[in-house]
């Protein structure tokens, strides 16, 4: 049994998986991520965090040593080509992987819709070279808010119209039109670049935009799970 904990800049994802089945997931708390660790069996894990968490002390975490941290010199079942691996994001190279363990041997992208939107691709060669990272759609909404003085902080909801008849509508309409927008470009340029392209959109805005996506000219698939699939993956790529 193995122990994924995901890390992320609003929350921690836990999630055991067995021979490569992913069993349960939940999402716990930073205080109380000691406690559930030591609550349950697993025999391996893999911890990844894109920053760092006051709350959570690694060392204690691990006494007994079953963990690994990824981090750039960590073994991948993947090339990867990224120019500087120091600054990559962890989730980035584990959707890489997901992709990879999902669909081995094929042109890959991952689009991951959360705090930022990202971009990462990964060759039918299963090697990474990188992609984008632009804002998420909260991050748009608060820096319309933030660096104007009469914009306010909106909350988006469905249906956005394209012609927003009101300063709201018409921010939601930037916002979240622009951003499908800006999806369904970078699916059609890497498309045209790449033949039999999978694409596969994850992250805590997935479910919001993913019906906005247009998916007749490629196969794209909304998954939420492709983050931890790949961090399990690497785990076994490092105690297999």
């Amino acid at each position: 049994m193995n122990l994924v904990l995901d890390i992320g800049n609003t929350r921690i994802k836990v999630a055991f998986f067995n021979q490569g089945e992913l069993i349960n997931k939940d999402k716990v708390a930073a205080s109380d991520l000691k406690a559930y660790v030591s609550g349950n069996k697993f025999d391996f894990g893999i911890i990844s965090s894109v920053n760092s968490v006051k709350e959570i002390n690694f060392d204690e975490l691990d006494r007994d040593k079953r963990f690994i941290f990824l981090n750039q010199n960590t073994k991948l079942p993947i090339t990867n080509f990224y120019l500087s691996p120091n600054t990559l994001g962890n989730d980035r190279l584990a959707n890489a992987v997901g992709a990879f363990s999902i669909n081995p041997n094929k042109n890959n992208l991952v689009i991951d819709a959360g705090t930022c939107l990202k971009f990462d691709f990964i060759s039918a060669e299963n090697q990474y070279f990188g992609g984008a990272i632009s804002p998420g759609l909260k991050m748009r909404a608060k820096a319309l808010h933030t660096f104007t003085d009469k914009l306010p902080l909106i909350e988006l909801l469905k249906p956005v119209d394209l012609i927003g008849n009101s300063t709201e509508a018409a921010m939601a309409s930037g916002i979240v039109n622009g951003i499908v927008a800006e999806i369904n470009k970078i699916i059609e340029a890497y498309s045209m670049k790449y033949k039999q392209l999978q694409v596969f959109i994850t992250g805590g805005d997935a479910e919001f935009l993913y019906p906005m996506v247009d998916k007749q000219k490629s196969s794209i698939f909304a998954h939420d799970n492709i983050t931890l699939v790949g961090l399990n993956r690497i785990l076994e790529e490092n105690v297999s």
